[in-house]
């Protein structure tokens, strides 16, 4: 089980405690290096930003609650906690969770409300199916005609949670796919050019996200006299989520109502009584948009020839479904469901892969591969549509040998200073072996580990040049390969695992789907 194990897009409203019972269900181990937990966090907080901006205030709930109990709950018991390196970063990831439990508290109304909606409006439709179900007679048949129309309206509000049609197949409709990447990543484009041409640099945007308070010169803002103006919402924030019970919402019923109990875990003492000053959200209360049968391409090929520079217009909307959460993202109105599923029946969201991004990988690794000498690059995308899209290859600094690439400890600081800036999700990576056949060697299995406790769907791409097969996509098996891996403690760079089944193929069949035409960007970071 990995950080995201549960990731993929709620099917249905659900009640704080019964997100907060997904949220609580990771795995943790302290056999992981202390930095990698912190890069999880991260990704956590880009996760929620996402879906934050997109409406998906159950899934942005459930990454923010993930990622507090990750900060205060776990990493605690990590033997390297009072290890000097990190103490900056602890230091600002518990000022982010303390800054989050406001906005969580925020939310959690508005979750609850839309649940006791949809629990109410299903009671209407059972009691109208019943009602239907028991009349008789002409007359109860026009009733019941009412009665279906009357259904309809329910369904379109609320019901089409359970309705696999209304999702769509990753490997029927890649092209579809490819459209809805294209046009979204340009609005986001366009949304962060707005915001540097109102003089908020993206290290600004990204420090914000991480919840570090800059001004618009740069400069860390005052906080002292914050609490002023936001009262003590933080600190009653970490009394009242004092104690952290076990609460698994596998077992809950959906018809329990939301005024039960819950608890988050609890602010540290000495970040209790911080100036932490609450973040304006801005937030709407979300709505539930029901995708159309049948995808209006025809709007999409449109809006997909507007310029880089203004946002796309969304398709226009079905009669039988409500507005998108934001009517500017048409994306909002497609869910790609689930291609694949881990060994243990996880749902695995599908990756976009675009089909250009090995050979261009191969020819800028080529001098290295030349001389026998192994490149590596980081796969990089982004959330669209319950489905994750790799848009950036990134090569961060290296160092190279024959059978080995690591990432140094500043070029692994500047990918992930690149990815926070550019809110991007590190969705696996891509490294050659010039002189070996394609396969993941025990460091490679080391590897992939980190990515996937990052993120499950992350992968690995295999470029073998010099043999047959010449490349592959993989992941650990789960299980029983990642927890295998993650427990490991030998310490010699290449060594035998006592387990056989340690990965697999992601492609045929598995969760990666190549998309045709998907745009991608080569970042070079290495100093040389």
């Amino acid at each position: 089980m990995a950080l995201s194990r549960h990731h993929h897009a709620i099917s249905k409203p659900m009640n704080v405690e019964q997100i907060v019972g997904m949220a609580e269900d990771f795995e943790f181990s302290t056999n992981r290096p202390l930095k990698s937990w912190l890069r999880a966090g991260q990704m956590l907080l880009t996760e929620a930003a996402i879906c934050e901006r997109d409406g998906d205030l159950q899934m942005a709930y459930l990454y923010l609650y993930r990622h507090a109990m990750l900060i205060l709950s776990k990493l605690p018991s990590h033997h390297d906690l009072d290890d000097p390196r990190f103490k900056a970063d602890i230091s600002a990831a518990q000022k982010t969770v303390a800054r989050n439990l406001s906005k969580l508290e925020q939310w959690k109304p508005r979750i609850n409300r839309d649940y006791d909606r949809y629990v109410a409006a299903m009671e209407r439709r059972n009691a109208e199916r019943q009602s239907t179900r028991d009349s008789r007679g002409r007359r109860d048949e026009r009733r019941g005609s009412y009665d279906d129309s009357r259904r309809g309206s329910l369904d379109s509000e609320y019901g089409g949670y359970e309705d696999s049609a209304r999702t769509l197949n990753a490997g029927e409709n890649r092209q579809l796919a490819v459209d809805l990447a294209h046009q979204e990543l340009r609005r986001r484009d366009a949304t962060r050019q707005s915001s540097r041409q109102a003089g908020i640099s993206p290290d600004t945007i990204a420090a914000r996200r991480r919840g570090i308070v800059v001004d618009y010169d740069g400069d860390v803002e005052s906080v002292g006299s914050a609490a002023d103006q936001r009262g003590d919402g933080v600190r009653d924030a970490g009394r009242y989520l004092h104690s952290l019970p076990s609460q698994r919402s596998s077992q809950a019923d959906d018809r329990r109502t939301s005024k039960s109990t819950y608890n988050y875990p609890t602010v540290p003492a000495r970040e209790e009584s911080m100036d932490w000053p609450l973040p304006a959200t801005g937030l709407k209360s979300p709505t539930t948009s029901i995708p159309p049968a049948r995808p209006d391409k025809e709007s999409l090929d449109r809006s997909s020839r507007t310029t880089d520079t203004a946002p796309p217009r969304p398709p226009p909307k079905s009669r039988d479904s409500l507005p998108p959460p934001t009517p500017q993202s048409p994306h909002s109105k497609y869910t790609f469901k689930p291609t694949a599923f881990t060994e243990s029946g996880t749902p695995l969201r599908p990756v976009f892969l675009p089909p250009d991004l090995r050979k261009a990988f191969l020819n800028h690794a080529h001098p290295n591969t030349s001389r026998n000498l192994e490149t590596c690059g980081i796969l990089c995308g982004t959330l669209i549509s319950n489905a994750l899209f790799i848009s950036h290859l990134i090569i961060p600094d290296q160092t190279s040998t024959s059978d080995t690439c690591d990432t140094t400890e500043e070029g692994d600081n500047a990918l992930f200073d690149y990815c926070d800036a550019n809110e991007l999700l590190v969705c696996g990576w891509i490294h050659t072996h010039p002189t070996q056949t394609c396969f993941l060697s025990s460091p490679d299995l080391h590897t992939s580990s980190g990515y996937q406790i990052m993120l499950p769907e992350a992968i690995a791409i295999v470029c073998a040049p010099r043999h047959t097969p010449d490349w592959g996509v993989f992941r650990l098996t789960d299980p029983p390969g990642l927890s295998h891996v993650l427990n490991c403690q030998q310490r010699s760079l290449f060594h035998p695992h006592s387990e056989t089944n340690l990965y697999t193929d992601a492609v045929k069949p598995g969760h990666v789907v190549e998309g045709p035409g998907l745009k991608f960007e080569l970042v070079d970071l290495r100093k040389s």
